[in-house]
C-alpha cells in the first residue's frame, strides 16, 4: 500500500497522463531494480516497502506540485520535506531519520541518466520503449502477426490471442488446448450475429477466463485488432498495447501493399485472358510463376458470383465482405490447390486451377478434383460471409496454357447458365450444360427466336396448366427426364399410368408434337430448355401420394 503525505510537492519535471499508464504508479522498490540506480542505498533500510510513486519532481519551489512524487534534489534532503513527497533520491549523505525514504545514488552516477530513467519509468515511457523494441525485432525479422502475437505474449506476460475485425485467429502463443477451445465456442457464437457486427458481440460476450480489448492507434478509424489475454486485465491505457495496435497495423499494411500488388499483376493477367489478347506461352507460364501459379500444364477455369438470395440482381461491392471473402478462399486454396492463380474481376471470383504434375497419386482426375474444391469453397462460405450465396461453374480442363481464356469463357457461360436455371449456391460445369449452351447463344445474340420457340413449343402446355391447374409441363419433363419410361414416369409422379397416357396425348393436341416421335420429342425437350433459359416457370408437379385402389387414384384428374 503506497505511503501518502498531504499537500503538493515543490516543482513537477512532468504531470504523467492517464493514458500513459502511470495512473496507478510505480512501486519504489521496484524502481531501485532499474540500471541507472545500481548501486544505490535506501534510508533507512528497508524504508522503500510498500511505497508508490506517480510522478518525478524536481526541486523547484516555482513549480507547481505533485502528490505521490519522487523528489530529486541534488543539494541534499530539503527541510522540511515538501507535502506530496513520498520519497527523496539524492547524492548527499543523509543524515538523522528522514520521514521518507531517501535513494542515494553513488558519486560516479550522471544526473542525467538517473531522471531519464526514472522518469520513463514512471510514466510507462520505459514499458513503452520496451515493448516497440520486442515488436520492431519482429517487424524487421519479417515473421507476421504470430511473432507478433509470440512478442505480446512476452511483454504482457500472459496468454494472447490475435484476432482481425473478422475474427480470425492471426496468432497465438500460450495458449492451452482448453483456451483455444474458448475461444473458438466464442467466436462461433460471435458469428451468429452477421458481418457487420462481429467485434461488439464478441467483446460484449468475452471469452471465458479471459480479457478482450479492441486496439487502436490515436488517430486511425481502422480497428488494428482484437486482443484476448488470460491472467491480469491489461491496464486502460497501457503503451504496451499501443505499441502492439501500432504494430499490427503497420503488418497489416504490408501485407496489404504486397496483396494489391500481387492483385494488380493477378488481374492484368486474368484481364488479357479475358479479352482474348495474344500471350506466348513462355510469357503466360513465367508470369504465373511469378505469382506462385504453374500453368505449364495448363488448368480449369473456375468464375464464382456472390449474391443475396433475397434480393435478386444484387451486386456485392462491399469492399469489407469482398476482402473477407478472398481471404477465406485463398485460405481453402492454400490448403488443397496451393498453386492456384486467384483473382476478384469486375464483380466474379476467377480462379485458375493447375493441372497436377505427374507425381501427384490422385484417382480422380483434374476435373473432378476440381468439383471437390469447388464444394469445398461452398461449405466455407457460409460462415464467413453469412447471408450471402457462392455460386461456381467449372470448364473443362484446357491443357494448352495460350487457351486459358477459352476455359474462363467456358466457366463464364456455365455459371451464366446456372443462375438462368435458378442454380444459385451449387456448382454448374460445362460439361452439364449441354444443349443449353446452345440455345444460350442464340439467347444472348437473337433472344427473339428464343421467345419464338418457346412459344411454338411450351407455351401452350404452360397456359393450360395455369388455366386449368393441371400438370402437363411436370409430366412431360419427368417423361423425357426417365427416357420416355411410362412405368417409372407414374411411379415418380405418384400417378396411374393411363393418366400418364391421357396427359402425354393431351399435349399432342395443344402443341402439335407427339412426344412419340423422335424429331418432336427432341422439340419439346429444346422447348423446356428454352422456356427455363427465359425463366419461366409453373408450379411443380403434385408429390403427394394417393392410396393405391381408391377411385381417387384411378380418376386422379389430368
Amino acid at each position: 500500500m503506497s505511503t501518502r503525505t498531504k499537500g503538493r510537492a515543490r516543482g513537477s519535471s512532468r504531470a504523467p497522463s492517464p493514458a500513459s499508464g502511470a495512473a496507478e504508479g510505480r512501486p519504489l522498490a521496484e524502481l531501485l531494480a532499474l540500471p541507472a540506480l545500481e548501486g544505490a542505498t535506501v534510508v533507512p533500510e528497508g524504508a522503500a516497502d510498500g511505497v508508490t510513486v506517480q510522478a518525478v519532481v524536481l526541486d523547484d519551489p516555482a513549480a507547481p506540485g505533485q502528490e505521490d512524487a519522487l523528489l530529486v534534489s541534488p543539494g541534499g534532503v530539503p527541510k522540511p520535506i515538501p507535502g506530496g513527497v513520498v520519497a527523496v533520491v539524492t547524492r548527499a549523505t543523509v543524515s538523522g531519520n528522514p520521514k521518507v525514504p531517501v535513494v542515494v545514488i553513488p558519486d560516479d552516477r550522471p544526473w542525467g541518466e538517473v531522471i531519464a530513467a526514472v522518469h520513463a519509468h514512471v510514466t510507462g515511457q520505459s514499458r513503452e520503449i520496451e515493448a516497440r523494441a520486442a515488436l520492431r525485432r519482429v517487424l524487421i525479422a519479417g515473421l507476421g502477426t504470430p511473432g507478433i502475437a509470440e512478442a505480446a505474449n512476452e511483454v504482457l506476460g500472459s496468454p494472447v490471442a490475435i484476432l482481425d475485425e473478422y475474427l480470425d485467429v492471426l496468432g497465438t502463443a500460450g495458449l492451452t488446448d482448453a483456451r483455444e477451445d474458448s475461444l473458438r465456442d466464442a467466436i462461433e457464437e460471435a458469428r451468429t450475429h452477421g458481418p457487420a457486427s462481429l467485434v461488439g458481440p464478441f467483446t460484449q460476450a468475452g471469452v471465458k477466463g479471459a480479457h478482450v480489448v479492441r486496439l487502436v492507434s490515436p488517430g486511425v478509424d481502422d480497428l488494428a485488432g482484437v486482443l484476448v489475454a488470460w491472467g491480469g486485465e491489461p491496464a486502460a491505457g497501457d503503451p504496451a498495447l499501443g505499441a502492439l495496435a501500432d504494430a499490427l497495423l503497420v503488418e497489416r499494411r504490408r501485407e496489404d501493399t504486397r496483396v494489391d500488388t500481387e492483385a494488380r499483376l493477378r488481374g492484368e493477367l486474368i484481364e488479357e485472358l479475358l479479352a482474348g489478347e495474344v500471350v506466348s506461352r513462355e510469357s503466360l507460364v513465367r508470369r504465373a510463376r511469378h505469382l506462385g501459379a504453374d500453368l505449364s500444364a495448363g488448368a480449369v477455369a473456375v468464375v464464382g458470383k456472390l449474391q443475396d438470395p433475397h434480393e435478386a440482381g444484387r451486386v456485392i461491392t462491399d469492399p469489407r465482405l469482398i476482402r473477407r471473402f478472398m481471404q477465406q478462399t485463398r485460405g481453402v486454396l492454400e490448403l488443397h490447390w496451393p498453386k492456384a492463380l486467384v483473382d476478384w474481376h469486375e464483380g466474379l471470383l476467377v480462379i485458375l486451377l493447375p493441372v497436377r504434375g505427374e507425381g501427384d497419386d490422385d484417382a480422380e482426375g483434374p476435373e473432378q478434383l476440381a468439383h471437390t474444391l469447388a464444394r469445398r469453397l461452398l461449405a466455407a462460405t457460409g460462415p464467413t460471409v453469412p447471408g450471402l450465396t457462392l455460386t461456381l461453374a467449372l470448364s473443362r480442363q484446357q491443357d494448352d496454357p495460350e487457351r486459358l481464356g477459352s476455359a474462363i469463357d467456358e466457366a463464364q457461360l456455365a455459371l451464366s447458365i446456372g443462375e438462368k436455371l435458378g442454380r444459385a449456391g451449387e456448382v454448374v460445369t460445362f460439361e452439364e450444360t449441354g444443349t443449353y449452351k446452345l440455345l444460350f447463344q442464340v439467347f444472348a445474340d437473337r433472344p427473339e427466336e428464343l421467345e419464338s420457340f418457346y412459344e411454338q413449343t411450351m407455351a401452350p402446355l404452360v397456359r393450360y396448366d395455369e388455366q386449368y391447374q393441371t400438370e402437363l409441363v411436370g409430366t412431360v419433363a419427368t417423361y423425357l427426364d426417365l427416357d420416355c419410361n411410362l412405368a417409372a414416369t407414374a411411379q415418380t409422379l405418384y400417378t396411374h399410368r393411363h393418366t400418364i397416357r391421357y396427359r402425354l396425348d393431351r399435349i399432342a393436341e395443344l402443341a402439335g408434337l407427339d412426344i412419340g416421335k423422335t424429331d418432336d420429342r427432341e422439340k419439346l425437350s429444346l422447348g423446356l430448355k428454352a422456356m427455363r433459359l427465359l425463366g419461366r416457370r409453373v408450379a411443380p408437379p403434385m408429390r403427394e401420394k394417393p392410396q393405391h385402389g381408391t377411385k381417387a387414384a384411378r380418376g386422379k384428374k389430368a
